[in-house]
């Protein structure tokens, strides 16, 4: 009986990928809607659908940082009809600071493959009497508490850049946490706090308008959305890099043909030049890597994240 069982069950994976996909597909958003991972998988869903044949349909689950969203994603079936457009937050940060959290946020996955990179900005209020990254040390040692610097809170991933930049200069910064970037944010614009690392995404908008001062990119390279802006290694700081990815992700255990299909269907869904544009006027820049070369990117970022954690004592935990 056993034996039959086993051979009726492998006769079945071959007409399952051949069948794939039959119906709808759930595209789990581990982050409320409006933020920047939620409006990548309502920009990403269409072109899938297209691509695939059948409903991408998107279901936000937030909480926990994107913890709760990418347990569900984890814990479910691995037969491709659950996806998660997850980011460095759910599936780098979150782990990094939580060892409670209930999942390996890469072995518990099966990574299709990245979509976008966000780089973060070094934004301060106008009124600080720095232009440049250097400007801004000398000030901030010119101070008994430092500078006061912002972040959506303990552990985020804004929280984790402001630490690593502290680690790899003499940045003298106090950190504040709040409960959401947005009011982070509207505190440096007030003055209330002198400034925070933010997504460029979210932040840019605000730097062009002339509310707060953007003194740094934390990318590898300058964004033409913002040329002037020169990177932190342009000023005397290499090797930091701050860039919030998303990317596509289901279950491991992906039987191999519906992964290939997927695989295939992001990395063609990403050559749209509506995709591209609309994705590098959020300030995102679209994942050339391929599959094989964005596993290895995400295996070192949460790696990176971890270490840093550790190395700062930095937990969510209660």
């Amino acid at each position: 009986m056993a034996t039959l069982f086993l051979s009726a069950a492998l006769a079945a994976t071959p007409a399952l990928a051949d069948d794939y996909p039959s119906h709808p597909i759930t595209m789990i958003v581990p982050f409320a809607p409006g933020g920047n991972v939620d409006i990548t998988a309502r920009v990403l869903a269409p072109l899938l659908t297209k691509e695939l044949g059948r409903a991408i349909v998107i279901e936000n689950r937030s909480g926990g940082g994107g913890a709760i969203g990418a347990s569900a994603v984890a814990r479910a079936p691995a037969d491709g009809y659950t996806l998660m457009l997850g980011s460095s937050g759910s599936n780098a940060t979150v782990p990094a600071t939580n060892s409670r959290v209930p999942y390996d946020p890469i072995k518990n996955f099966t990574i299709l493959g990245g979509v976008t990179t966000t780089p973060s900005l070094l934004v301060v209020n106008p009124r600080i009497p720095a232009k440049t990254f250097e400007d801004l040390v000398k000030y901030s040692l010119g101070k008994p508490e430092g500078l006061s610097f912002g972040s959506p809170g303990i552990g985020s991933f804004n929280h984790l850049t402001l630490e690593l930049v502290k680690q790899k200069s003499r940045l003298h910064v106090t950190h504040i946490p709040y409960k959401g970037a947005g009011q982070a944010m509207s505190d440096v614009i007030s003055g209330q706090i002198d400034g925070m690392f933010d997504q460029s995404s979210s932040s840019m908008p605000i730097a062009q308008e002339g509310r707060i001062r953007a003194i740094a990119q934390l990318s590898e390279h300058r964004s033409p959305l913002m040329p002037d802006v020169p990177t932190l290694a342009e000023q005397g700081v290499p090797g930091v890099t701050a860039e919030v990815y998303t990317a596509l992700f289901a279950p491991a255990g992906l039987p191999k043909a519906v992964e290939a299909r997927l695989a295939a269907a992001l990395a063609h869904a990403k050559q749209d030049p509506a995709l591209r544009e609309r994705f590098q006027k959020l300030g995102a820049e679209v994942v050339a890597m391929d599959q094989v070369a964005f596993l290895q990117y995400a295996t070192e970022e949460a790696q990176r994240w971890r270490d840093l954690a550790k190395a700062n004592n930095i937990t969510t935990q209660d």
